[in-house]
């Protein structure tokens, strides 16, 4: 039913082979690499060409399929024994699938589950390169797959994949630091949550492929982010952003005047031509702008780079954007409105920008129509991380607060939210404005309002001054002043409460009264008329109602 063989298979004649005749068949004989002898049989190819005939070095098994067609499977097994093992493992699956304890699809996962985890890993990020996922991203997910189950766990087939394992790995990375030096450099639980998603995604990508009969990640538990957040940003006041864009277009011509040498190093005085100034200030209006129009858009970086003049419908009513779908990070596409004073000065820099790509500053020259819509609208580059922190610096704006907080260039799309949430723009509103999934993280993550701001949400509030509580104190404590008759009464006590009379005494002197089991209401209820006819005010159960 099933046998053993190695395949037979034909290569070229290796270079100094000897032929000779043995048997009436034709040999050759040749030396290779280590210095050992090697024969094989030779035969001649259609075309005519000698060639070697050659084994395989595993053996192989051919065997009767469940539905009765002949196939030839590799056991990679270059021992006989072990090769027979495997036989009678193959052929007691055919079996099983013949009887229907198992169906096809079982066994071929079975199979899979020898498949290289690393091997498995590119083409599972290759999938996500054809899907038209960001270039990073991609590079991210493939080294948290590799350095976590490759080389932190030592997988090598796709049935080493194991949930527990990695629970217990990333478990020891939360505690112990990557950097001795550095007791801080744990991991925190942004990075941990980014490889419970990943790895939950690589385990349902080999699910849907028959790789697995189930996700083997599936009900990994993430952390909260909350509550250890390592990179918090912050907001930047409207002054700080004044600063800065200030900051963004002088500090290019201010940097070129510097003295690079000599003992004058580091002073300003280097002359510039005027070609020279030209550009670099050219140079300071693009960094300047780039960083005012991602605060008052909200563009994510890379995004605001993707933007090009084609793509700035500066001229419609009302002026906007249009970021293509496959330059946003959600991949949906969306028209970015611009307030009037940012496109009427966007229209000025584009006027400029045409002039300097089509020849110079000023020139007269005209590029035939439509040949630059494909052309960025700032020429900026990817990695701005050290230019906006060379001009944070310049305009004194701190790249670490006390608390903490980082300003960095994502910051702007902060402050953008910031701003929204100022200026009370409705959360719904200014959720399509940054294009967030939900209102939870613009909310949350990418607003930041300060004291002032909740004290002035405060002074909203209706007034509840002294009139208000004066009257809750006459609802509950009728105005009734009992006269001179009922002062007088003897033997009046009220606890430690003594009222105060002003026609007592013999002399017309305050007099200090006291109402003592009750002897002032009794004379007050007589003097009126009888029981519940009037009731007078204590004091004491007064007090203790307010």
């Amino acid at each position: 039913m099933a046998h053993l063989f190695r395949q037979a298979a034909t290569r070229p004649m290796p270079e100094g082979a000897k032929l000779f005749t043995r048997d009436g068949a034709e040999y050759a004989r040749w030396t290779a690499r280590g210095g050992k002898t090697r024969t094989a049989k030779v035969a001649t190819g259609p075309d005519g060409v000698r060639r070697i005939q050659t084994e395989s070095a595993t053996w192989f098994v051919r065997l009767r399929l469940a539905d009765n067609s002949l196939c030839a499977v590799s056991t990679g097994c270059r021992d006989k024994s072990a090769a027979a093992s495997r036989m009678a493992e193959l052929v007691a699956e055919q079996e099983k699938i013949r009887a229907g304890i198992i169906t096809r699809r079982e066994a071929s996962t079975a199979h899979h589950g020898r498949m290289d985890f690393a091997a498995t890993v590119g083409d599972f990020v290759d999938g996500m390169r054809a899907r038209g996922c960001a270039v990073k991203s991609c590079g991210e997910w493939k080294r948290y797959l590799l350095v976590a189950g490759r080389d932190g766990l030592g997988w090598r087939t796709l049935r080493d994949m194991d949930r527990g394992e990695l629970e217990r790995w990333l478990s020891m990375r939360a505690v112990t630091p990557k950097n001795p030096d550095k007791p801080e450099s744990v991991m925190g639980a942004r990075v941990h949550n980014c490889h419970v998603t990943v790895f939950s995604a690589f385990g349902n990508w080999c699910f849907r492929q028959g790789y697995t009969k189930a996700n083997p990640f599936a009900g990994m538990v993430t952390r909260d982010e909350r509550a250890d957040r390592r990179h918090v940003r912050r907001a930047l006041t409207v002054d700080e952003l004044a600063r800065l864009f200030e900051a963004a277009q002088t500090r290019p011509i201010l940097e070129a005047a510097k003295i690079n040498r000599g003992p004058d190093k580091g002073k300003a005085g280097a002359e510039l031509s005027a070609q020279t100034l030209d550009r670099l200030r050219f140079l300071g209006w693009t960094r300047s702008l780039a960083y005012k129009t991602a605060a008052l858009t909200g563009l994510r970086w890379g995004e605001l780079r993707s933007i090009t003049i084609g793509a700035a419908r500066l001229d419609a009513d009302p002026p906007h954007f249009i970021l293509e779908a496959r330059n946003e990070k959600a991949r949906r596409g969306a028209q970015i409105p611009l307030r009037d004073d940012l496109a009427a000065e966007l229209r000025l820099y584009l006027v400029e920008r045409r002039s300097r790509l089509v020849g110079h500053s000023g020139a007269s020259m005209v590029a035939f129509p439509g040949a630059l819509d494909g052309v960025a609208v700032f020429d900026v580059p990817v990695n701005m991380s050290k230019v906006f922190n060379a001009d944070c610096k310049a305009a004194g704006i701190l790249k670490n607060d006390s608390a903490g907080r980082v300003v960095d260039v994502h910051a702007l799309r902060h402050t953008f939210g910031t701003l929204l949430a100022k200026a009370g723009v409705p959360l719904q509103l200014a959720q399509r404005a940054m294009r967030h999934s939900t209102p939870a993280l613009t909310a949350n993550v990418y607003t930041h309002l300060g004291v002032l701001d909740v004290a002035g949400a405060m002074d909203k509030l209706p007034g509840m001054g002294t009139p208000a509580a004066e009257n809750v104190v006459n609802l509950v404590t009728p105005t009734v002043t009992p006269d001179s008759d009922i002062l007088r009464h003897s033997g009046v006590t009220n606890g430690n409460t003594s009222p105060v009379s002003p026609k007592s005494g013999p002399s017309g002197t305050e007099c200090i009264l006291t109402n003592k089991d009750g002897a002032w209401q009794e004379g007050a209820k007589e003097k009126d008329g009888g029981r519940y006819r009037t009731r007078t005010c204590d004091i004491l159960r007064v007090r203790q109602t307010l």
